[in-house]
């Protein structure tokens, strides 16, 4: 547990405990089942307005190396007149940026903690949507490989890269859209808790999450096209390989059937009778395979 006092306070646990609650209820009149959800994740973000506290679940991606993806981190917010309680279940840089900010610049810590809770939260978030901008960082880094290694022959290899970074985006956008709706309900909510003078801010919370969509939109866009362009690649170099087993099929077309005329009793009598005529099939097939190949290699289709 952390705690940072000024004319306002910020109280910042880690891996809650029931310890932790207890001492979380000592500080406010919070209710029972609130203080219960924050021993786990909540399964969905929200923003609750109580008689004189507010409690907000905000839900934030993090790049999983392990899983190639983005995965789903929490912060609870419980929000009194004079301080601001945040718990979350795992360490957290934007929650250690903000920290630091506050340990290391008296400025910041006089405009963060001095005037409303408000503009605790407000700075919270800020940092929180700067990591998330920060985490788009490895998708456009992916993205730039893929536009490099597009026309080097490796299509088969790059539809692989492009499936694991299409769910990469989708698994971000899966926990970042529905943070838009909670911050405009916060714009609201905080508008009557702190009044309208902070509306705002909040809202240039809302216009800094949309930027991120934005442009998590922009790399979608590039994926699919990105994709498109392999698999038309990828169906170029099919067909030409499908077009030189159908034009080496047909080189073998005249001896199949020579093989097959043996067949046929009569004639079949007729090379054992003389054998002349086998070697004058054989040349004639041959020379019949060799223009064959002669003129498909003219036409580029060898």
């Amino acid at each position: 547990m952390k705690i940072i006092k000024h004319k306002l306070a910020w109280i910042d646990i880690q891996k809650p405990t029931k310890k932790d609650l207890e001492f979380i209820r000592k500080q406010h009149k919070f209710h029972p089942i609130i203080l219960d959800e924050l021993l786990h994740y909540s399964a969905r973000s929200r923003v609750e307005p109580y008689d004189n506290y507010l409690f907000l679940t905000y839900h934030l991606p993090i790049y999983d190396n392990a899983i190639k993806s983005s995965r789903r981190a929490e912060i609870d917010f419980l929000i009194t007149k004079n301080k601001v309680i945040t718990v979350h279940y795992e360490d957290l840089e934007p929650i250690n940026n903000f920290w630091r900010r506050l340990s290391n610049d008296k400025n910041f810590k006089d405009r963060a903690l001095s005037e409303s809770t408000g503009r605790i939260l407000y700075y919270l978030i800020e940092e929180v949507l700067a990591f998330s901008q920060r985490q788009l960082r490895h998708i456009e880094e992916n993205v730039t490989e893929l536009t490099k290694e597009l026309f080097q022959n490796q299509e088969a290899q790059l539809l692989k890269k492009i499936s694991y970074l299409k769910r990469d985006i989708l698994d971000y956008s899966i926990i970042s859209e529905p943070q838009k709706i909670i911050l405009e309900s916060l714009k609201e909510v905080g508008g009557r808790f702190w009044g309208e003078n902070l509306k705002i801010y909040l809202s240039d919370l809302a216009g800094d999450h949309l930027k991120i969509m934005q442009q998590l939109k922009n790399f979608k866009e590039t994926v699919d096209s990105l994709e498109q362009t392999n698999s038309q690649l990828l169906n170029a170099k099919t067909n030409a390989v499908m077009q030189r087993f159908t034009v080496l099929a047909f080189l073998t077309f005249p001896l199949v059937l020579l093989t097959s005329l043996f067949n046929v009793s009569a004639i079949d009598r007729a090379i054992n009778g003389n054998q002349a005529v086998f070697g004058i099939a054989f040349i004639l097939v041959l020379i019949v395979t060799i223009l064959l190949l002669i003129l498909f290699r003219r036409k580029g289709w060898l």
